[in-house]
């Protein structure tokens, strides 16, 4: 989603964690990045992947599409993280304000949870009141199997179909490491599609994630299980925060 602030200059003043704010010098506007959400990419399984941008934008479109951001750092990309919300605030852009769980609770954020549209996704950098109370709305959409959950298989394990375009709707962020390690001719095997995944992933990208609920700090690859033609997770998606890169 693409946001175009009254003011930008608040922006500048967020804390970086790589480039400064990518504004679009043709009409303003920033690229946000959800913060606690993740949704599946577009190519992925439909309808889940195209619910969730077509519930964005209705959301997004409300109040006229006039809306505001509370963030308080950038992405590596220059993206705004932030708690993202429709129609005016009573502040002035760049106040600096105290967000808790139940101000979060009208954001386009937990509205997508709340439809089951989106993954949690839960960074080291967001506060634990925060990150409890989008544990507790993602358990109660998956509890009802509202939007993605009727059909995930994160933790039951998820077959190959032939592409990852076919795949059961999985977690996003180990959707996008299968979508790459697909076209790794080093490691990818037709005949046995899951076989390298946990060594790919921890030659080349695995974070380290933390797991509240035993205290645990381990890799990324190391809390994926895989056999020749399935893959999963063996924590919920709501029970891991990633370890940021400093």
């Amino acid at each position: 989603m693409r946001f175009v602030p009254d003011d930008p200059d608040p922006l500048f003043r967020l804390r970086r964690r790589g480039a400064g704010p990518k504004i679009n010098p043709r009409n303003g506007s920033i690229q946000l990045r959800y913060e606690a959400i993740d949704t599946m990419e577009k190519k992925a399984l439909t309808p889940f992947s195209s619910d969730a941008t077509a519930s964005n934008i209705e959301l997004a479109s409300e109040h006229g599409g006039r809306g505001y951001i509370c963030s308080t750092q950038l992405g590596p990309y220059g993206r705004p993280i932030a708690f993202v919300f429709t129609g005016d605030i009573n502040h002035a852009d760049g106040s600096e304000i105290f967000l808790g769980p139940d101000d979060i609770m009208s954001s386009i954020n937990i509205a997508q949870l709340e439809r089951g549209h989106a993954y949690p996704l839960f960074y080291d950098a967001l506060f634990d009141d925060l990150r409890q109370r989008c544990t507790e709305v993602t358990r109660a959409a998956k509890a009802d199997g509202r939007g993605v959950w009727a059909a995930d298989a994160t933790n039951s394990g998820a077959p190959w179909t032939g592409s990852v375009e076919t795949m059961a709707p999985i977690f996003p962020k180990l959707w996008r490491r299968i979508d790459k390690f697909v076209d790794d001719d080093t490691l990818f095997e037709t005949e046995r599609p899951f076989d390298g995944l946990k060594q790919w992933i921890e030659q080349t990208n695995s974070e380290r994630v933390h797991i509240p609920s035993t205290g645990a700090f381990t890799g990324f690859d190391d809390v994926i299980e895989t056999t020749d033609q399935t893959v999963k997770m063996t924590v919920e998606p709501h029970d891991m925060v990633i370890v940021s890169r400093s």
